[in-house]
């Protein structure tokens, strides 16, 4: 990602179920402004959405929230999860959650769990083919 190509769109929630909605929304406008089709962008707002429940689910007893970062260039989208409490990281690691792990990885085209505690979860998707509706 590089130059003007690229924007960035950062939210920072609660640990409140009430409050994943808005994860969802603003999953869906980034997705449909950067061209998705509309099949994509329900699987882009299911991957997000199993990320946050759990999160919310679980909570932290170390900060308040958790922030998304919505890296945003003309072939991919990249989500980034991050809170300040690093061991959310292994909600996504043990082996009661392959299922959530399994419908991510079916819905998205990527996912990393960070190696250095630098993020908790990270999920893309990339537009198909070169020519996409990327719109700044």
């Amino acid at each position: 990602m590089s130059g003007s190509n690229e924007n960035k769109v950062e939210l920072t929630l609660p640990f409140k179920a009430e409050y994943v909605s808005i994860a969802r929304l603003t999953a869906s406008g980034v997705s449909n402004r950067m061209g998705f089709d509309i099949e994509t962008i329900e699987d882009i707002k299911v991957a997000l959405a199993e990320v946050c429940n759990k999160l919310v689910a679980y909570g932290s007893s170390v900060c308040d929230s958790y922030k998304i970062i919505f890296n945003i260039s003309e072939k991919e989208l990249n989500i980034v999860f991050d809170s300040k409490d690093k061991t959310l990281d292994s909600l996504f690691r043990e082996e009661h959650d392959e299922l959530g792990i399994s419908i991510i990885q079916a819905l998205m085209d990527s996912l990393s769990l960070s190696d250095d505690s630098s993020y908790i979860l990270s999920i893309s998707k990339s537009i198909e083919g070169s020519d996409n509706d990327y719109r700044e």
